[in-house]
């Protein structure tokens, strides 16, 4: 059997990331190291999340458009002059095949797949579909979408879930995490969180209400995952508050967090919904309100509509709003479970196996039994 060899391109962010790793770990697990090679921008982020999974990549140096002519004209430059570097990788590993996650490094990776006549698939986590994955439509044969998508693409689109890493997919049991990061494990777990890095607005919030919620000490505890900027002055405001918490600037043991966790106040990125609903964790969202075709809301507004969170304006999240939330959640256990019993029907965990196998059939290679599989005929 031809072992196959994929090769996954995009990143720039914790959202993008996590899926091209969660596929990455499948081919590894199925195939061995030599099946699959990733393309990527190079950023802090990136190497520090790929690095510290084991994972090699090539940099590909495309910048990302900011605001002003110049920015995007100097991204469509460097997006042209990093095709030759793709294509060169794509040769060099021998692809049969490339996926692209989200992110500008997939764009110079769809072109040089394209160029080479290698068939091009793409993940779309969000419920509107980016700008990256819109262009790169035009190279895929499919692209696999999270959650219904509100735009049409130029390629097929099946639903079929966002990929999650190993360590999600098998988390420790709640009490269990929450002993392992030094909390009381009886207590109910409020997770603040912004995304891979934290979410400066969303820390103001909840730092700024914290005296409001004094009378709540020790009736929950928190864990809050701040970004760099704002450590110390979460640590300072839950300390002063006197309510147990555990706070970090960004960790690699996400699934650890998350699994200690009973409601989450976040961010509505994909990524993050996707780890939190594989959990059963309950979601408090507050889209980011600038994010590009305010994606983050109807991300939000999907996941409300199954009955696994709420959706709160960030212009309505302040003190009293906060302490209703926490009321309402974390701290009614009847509100809880029922939440969290939809977060987990909304969840796709086979969607990394499920993914990789309609890859492998599309491109005439197929897949290895698992596991499963073998027992089943072992016993038959």
């Amino acid at each position: 059997m031809t072992t196959p060899k994929i090769a996954i391109a995009g990143g720039g962010t914790g959202g993008h990331l996590a899926p091209a790793i969660a596929l990455a770990e499948e081919l590894v697990e199925r195939y061995g190291r030599d099946s699959v090679h990733l393309l990527s921008g190079g950023n802090d982020l990136e190497r520090s999340m790929l690095g510290n999974a084991g994972f090699e990549f090539t940099c590909l140096p495309v910048s990302r458009p900011r605001a002003g002519l110049r920015s995007k004209a100097t991204t469509v430059i460097t997006t042209a002059m990093a095709v030759p570097a793709a294509r060169k990788a794509l040769k060099n590993f021998g692809a049969h095949a490339l996926v692209c996650v989200g992110g500008y490094a997939g764009l110079p990776g769809a072109m040089a797949a394209s160029l080479l006549r290698l068939p091009v698939f793409s993940l779309e986590a969000n419920a509107v579909p980016g700008k990256v994955t819109r262009t790169i439509a035009r190279f895929a044969r499919t692209c696999f979408a999270h959650m219904p998508l509100t735009r049409n693409l130029d390629c097929r689109v099946e639903v079929v879930g966002n990929p999650l890493r190993k360590a999600f997919l098998k988390p420790a049991a709640r009490a269990d995490a929450k002993r392992a990061l030094g909390l009381d494990s009886r207590l109910p777990t409020l997770l603040v969180v912004g995304g891979s890095q934290g979410a400066g607005a969303l820390n103001d919030v909840v730092i700024e209400s914290a005296p409001e919620l004094a009378d709540l000490q020790g009736r929950f505890q928190v864990l809050h995952i701040t970004g760099q900027a704002d450590r110390e002055r979460a640590e300072h405001a839950w300390r002063a508050l006197g309510i147990h918490f555990r706070v970090t600037a960004f960790t690699h043991n996400a699934a650890t967090w998350f699994a200690a966790s009973d409601v989450a106040l976040t961010r509505s990125g994909a990524g993050t919904i996707s780890e939190l609903l594989a959990m059963g964790v309950p979601l408090l969202m507050v889209p980011y309100p600038h994010a590009a075709d305010d994606h983050q809301r109807a991300n939000a507004l999907w996941v409300a509509g199954s009955g696994a969170g709420v959706m709160v304006p960030e212009s309505d999240l302040g003190a009293s709003r906060l302490r209703e939330l926490l009321e309402s959640f974390v701290l009614s256990d009847v509100a809880r479970a029922r939440a969290s019993e939809a977060a987990l029907r909304l969840a796709t965990p086979g969607a990394t196996g499920a993914i990789l196998d309609r890859i492998l059939d599309e491109i005439g290679l197929s897949a290895p039994p698992s596991d499963a599989d073998q027992e089943e005929r072992a016993a038959a």
